[in-house]
C-alpha cells in the first residue's frame, strides 16, 4: 500500500484564490505550485497529488465552458484540457504523481443538478476524460482519482446503474484509477465498473465507516481499496483539543499545531491503520488522509499531519 494524499493542501500566507485566478499563468504561480509538491514529498507522502489549490468545480468548469475551447456545449477540445498545476510539477523532478480530477457526476450536479441528461453527461465524462488523458502521458503519473463527494450523500442525485456506467466507462487508461467517495454507501453501484480499480473511503473521522464495506464484494470484482487513517477536519480536530485543555486554539498557532499533533499523534494513526489492514490486509492499495488540506491554518500545520501519517505508516511496516 502506499503513502498518498487528496490533493488540496492550504494557499501560501497572503495567497487568495483570486489572486490565483488572475495569476494562473504565472511564474509566480508555478512555483508555489512545486514548493507545495516538494513539501508533500518531503513530509513522506509516496505518490503526491498535485496541490490543488483552485476550486475543485471551477478548475474544471472554467475550461470546459469556455466557448474559445469547447467542441460543442460542455465538451473541451482535447488540446485545452490541460491541468496547470500538474505542468508546474513535471518540471520539477518527481518520481511518482497522483492526479486528482472533479468527477463528471459532481461537476454535472454543481452545474445542473439532480435531473440528469445523459448527452451532458456523456460530455462532461469525456471532457474530464480529456484532462486525465493528457495527465498520463507523464510516466510518472501513477494514479488518477475521480472526486465523487456527492454520490450517496445528496438524495437529488440518484443516477441509474446505466448512468453510472456512461460517466466512467471513458476511463479506460494504464495507471491506477481511484474514485473517492465521502461516504461508503454508493460503493455498491461501482463495483461492476471495470474501469475504475480501487474505492477510496473516508475512516479516520469515523471508523464505522469500514464496517460498510464487504472484503467479500471487492474480492469478487477484483477491487483495491483506498483508506482514510489521518482526519483532514481541522475544525473538528482543534474542537476536541479545546474542549479537552478548555482553550481556543485558534487564537494561538502554536496551540493549533500542538492539538494536530496530539489529537492525530502517530499511534492514533497507526492504530487505525492496524485494524484496516486487519480488514482488508493486501485489498488496501492507498491509505492517507481522509480529504483535502485545504481548511488547514497552514501549508505548516498540514505537514504535521502528513508526517505523522508517514512515522505511522513506517512504524506499521517494521512491525509486520
Amino acid at each position: 500500500m502506499l503513502f498518498d494524499d487528496i490533493g488540496s493542501f492550504p494557499l501560501p500566507e497572503g495567497i487568495t484564490r483570486d489572486w490565483i485566478f488572475k495569476n494562473l499563468d504565472t511564474r509566480e504561480y508555478e512555483e508555489m505550485v512545486q514548493r507545495a509538491f516538494l513539501m508533500k514529498v518531503n513530509s513522506g507522502v509516496e505518490c503526491p497529488n498535485y496541490p490543488q489549490f483552485q476550486d475543485m468545480i471551477e478548475q474544471f468548469m472554467t475550461i470546459i465552458k469556455n466557448p474559445e475551447y469547447q467542441d460543442e456545449a460542455y465538451l473541451v477540445s482535447k488540446k485545452h484540457a490541460i491541468i496547470k498545476e500538474l505542468e508546474a510539477v513535471e518540471k520539477i523532478e518527481c518520481n511518482s504523481v497522483r492526479v486528482c480530477v472533479t468527477g463528471p457526476f459532481e461537476l454535472y450536479y454543481k452545474e445542473l443538478g439532480g435531473v440528469i441528461y445523459d448527452d451532458i453527461l456523456s460530455n462532461l465524462a469525456t471532457s474530464i476524460s480529456r484532462f486525465v488523458e493528457n495527465a498520463v502521458r507523464y510516466n510518472n503519473v501513477k494514479c488518477v482519482s475521480i472526486d465523487e463527494p456527492s454520490l450517496g450523500l445528496s438524495p437529488e442525485l440518484q443516477p441509474t446503474q446505466e448512468q453510472i456506467k456512461l460517466a466512467f466507462e471513458k476511463f479506460k487508461f494504464d495507471v491506477d484509477i481511484q474514485i473517492h467517495l465521502h461516504s461508503p454507501l454508493f460503493y455498491t453501484n461501482l463495483l461492476e465498473i471495470n474501469e475504475i480499480d480501487v474505492i477510496g473511503i473516508e475512516t479516520a473521522k469515523d471508523r464505522r465507516a469500514m464496517d460498510l464495506v464487504d472484503l467479500n464484494d471487492l474480492e469478487i470484482h477484483d477491487k483495491k481499496i483506498r483508506i482514510g487513517v489521518a482526519r483532514s477536519d481541522i475544525d473538528g480536530i482543534v474542537a476536541e483539543f479545546n474542549a479537552k485543555y478548555n482553550v481556543n486554539a485558534w487564537k494561538d498557532k502554536k496551540l493549533i499545531a500542538k492539538a494536530i499533533e496530539e489529537m492525530e499523534d502517530v499511534k492514533t494513526i497507526k492504530n487505525r491503520i492496524i485494524e484496516a489492514y486487519n480488514k482488508f490486509a493486501d485489498r488496501i492499495a492507498y491509505i492517507g488522509p481522509d480529504c483535502g488540506l485545504f481548511s488547514f491554518p497552514s501549508q505548516e500545520t498540514a505537514t504535521i499531519l502528513l508526517k505523522n501519517t508517514r512515522k505511522a505508516i513506517d512504524e506499521f511496516r517494521e512491525g509486520r
